[in-house]
C-alpha cells in the first residue's frame, strides 16, 4: 500500500467514525436531557414506585426498575449507563446491580433484537415470550441464591 492510499484510508475512517459519534450524540444527548427533566420532576420516582411490585419478583427494588426498563427498551449500553449512575448515587446495592445485569444479559433491546430475528423469519411474539420467561426464571433463581447480606455494598 502506498502512502497516499494509506492516508486516504485513515482519513475516510476518521470521517466515518466522526459521523458515527455525531449520530450517537444526536440520540444520547436528548435522552440524557429528558432523563434529567424526568428526574427533577420526580416522574422517575413515581414510575419506580409503580414498578416495584413487578420487579420484586426477581429480587430488585423499585429503584432498579428504571435501569432495567431502559436496558430492556434501549439496549445494554444505555441500561449499563443507568446502572452505573444509580450505583454511584447509592440507589442500588451491588446485589441489585448483579441481578439487573443478569436479567439484561438474557433479555435486552426488546425492539431491535426481536425485529432483526423477525426479518429473517422468526416468530417475534414467541421469541420475546421465551426470552422473558428465561430471564425472569434465571434472575429469580439467582436472587434466591444471592443473599442480601452476602454481597457487600459497591465501592464506586
Amino acid at each position: 500500500m502506498d502512502i497516499p492510499t494509506f492516508f486516504t484510508s485513515i482519513g475516510g475512517g476518521l470521517i466515518g467514525a466522526g459521523h458515527q459519534v455525531l449520530q450517537i450524540a444526536v440520540i444520547v444527548i436528548p435522552l440524557m436531557v429528558a432523563m434529567q427533566f424526568l428526574e427533577e420532576l420526580r416522574i422517575l420516582e413515581k414510575v419506580s414506585r409503580r414498578l416495584e411490585k413487578v420487579v420484586s419478583v426477581i429480587g430488585i427494588s423499585g429503584a432498579g426498575a428504571l435501569p432495567l426498563l431502559v436496558g430492556m427498551s434501549l439496549g445494554l449500553a444505555y441500561g449499563a449507563g443507568m446502572i452505573i449512575k444509580y450505583g454511584r448515587e447509592g440507589k442500588l446495592t451491588q446485589r441489585e446491580m448483579v441481578l439487573i445485569i443478569a436479567f439484561l444479559s438474557l433479555n435486552h433491546s426488546l425492539f431491535e433484537d426481536v425485529l432483526l430475528f423477525v426479518a429473517i423469519g422468526a416468530q417475534g411474539t414467541l421469541l420475546q415470550v421465551i426470552r422473558m420467561v428465561v430471564a425472569v426464571s434465571f434472575t429469580a433463581a439467582l436472587a434466591r441464591f444471592l443473599k442480601p447480606e452476602a454481597v457487600t455494598e459497591p465501592e464506586l
